[in-house]
């Protein structure tokens, strides 16, 4: 995560919060001495970040998580810039690029800024699973959802999407977090503590799709599946990177495979199906969810702004799960 004006008032010089062991969120570094990027490619632009939201990824990379993945299959190395997606204003582009100019405000375009920094990641990441993985179109009247973590960055989006997009949300969230996702427009609520939680997810007689954001609950809830009707379960855990950790890459990408044919094995028949839902780059997307929040039709969830200074404070929340929506750094 990286700033510069006034977070480092040298000429040319910006400053970072760097990973350079994995000795866990505390060994995270602040250096202000590091050299703002060049342009060097036609396509490049150069942007000043004025604010960003931290993504669990973010948190558990100090452990180790991906580790694998990150130095063998990426062929990158320590130390690297943690950070998922930022609100800011443009300050140079390359000479092949002709959507964005020097002191456009990029990525949200609505003030304030904090609100813009928490769509990106999170936002396409609900795209991704909602859309590709779930076939979710934007009109999807009739379709009964279940959104399980909704008071998270993606579950909160994910919740106001399927909504937009006329669909029946049932959410879960703890107790504390019901008047938010109220808000939020769901139609059915069911606090995950309660003890009667589960017998009232059958209640509703199946669902069409269900986005799990949470990878807490004891295996994937299938049961909860409509019967015969290509239903979908998602969820935002898949095992790769673990595997990758635990078995090396050769090793980790053939359990992953064995993972996803086994989970689907006694599926498949019934019509229902297992996807697990990466984040995936969507310019178009990208824009129709600027577009929603403002029309005020997609309204990001922030849970807390911290400082830059504040980075590592805001990585603990982050991991602690108790967050109520996005978590966002603001960089002045």
């Amino acid at each position: 995560m990286t700033s510069h004006g006034d977070i480092c008032s040298t000429e040319g010089l910006m400053s970072a919060w760097q990973l350079r062991d994995y000795g866990g969120i505390e060994s995270l570094e602040l250096v202000k001495d590091l050299p703002i990027p060049k342009i060097t490619s036609s396509k490049d632009v150069l942007v000043e970040i004025k604010a960003a939201s931290v993504n669990v990824l973010d948190a558990w990379m100090p452990d180790g998580y991906g580790k694998v993945a990150f130095e063998q299959l990426f062929r990158a190395h320590l130390p690297v810039t943690l950070g998922r997606d930022f609100a800011g204003i443009v300050r140079e582009v390359g000479k092949g690029v002709t959507e964005l100019k020097p002191g456009d405000e990029c990525m949200g375009v609505v003030p304030p800024q904090s609100e813009a920094a928490s769509i990106p990641y999170a936002g396409l990441t609900a795209w991704s699973g909602l859309r590709s993985m779930g076939g979710l179109g934007e009109v999807s009247n009739g379709k009964q959802v279940l959104i399980m973590g909704a008071a998270g960055g993606i579950g909160s989006l994910a919740t106001q999407l399927c909504k937009l997009w006329g669909s029946k949300v049932v959410a879960t969230c703890a107790t504390d977090a019901v008047p938010l996702i109220k808000n939020l427009g769901s139609d059915f609520i069911v606090d995950y503590k309660s003890p009667d939680a589960d017998s009232t997810l059958r209640s509703f007689g199946g669902f069409d799709l269900i986005l799990d954001c949470t990878g807490k609950w004891d295996g994937y809830d299938y049961k909860l599946l409509k019967t015969c009707a290509n239903a979908k379960y998602l969820t935002l855990v898949p095992p790769i990177l673990n595997n990758l950790n635990d078995y090396g890459v050769i090793g980790g990408i053939f359990k992953t495979i064995y993972d996803l044919i086994a989970a689907n094995a006694s599926l498949i028949l019934r019509f229902k199906t297992l996807r697990w839902v990466l984040f995936s780059p969507n310019s178009s997307a990208l824009r129709k969810l600027r577009d929603y929040a403002q029309n005020d039709q997609l309204k990001p969830l922030i849970d807390s702004v911290f400082t830059f200074d504040q980075l590592k404070a805001a990585y603990h929340k982050m991991k602690s799960g108790h967050a109520r929506g996005k978590i966002v750094i603001e960089m002045a």
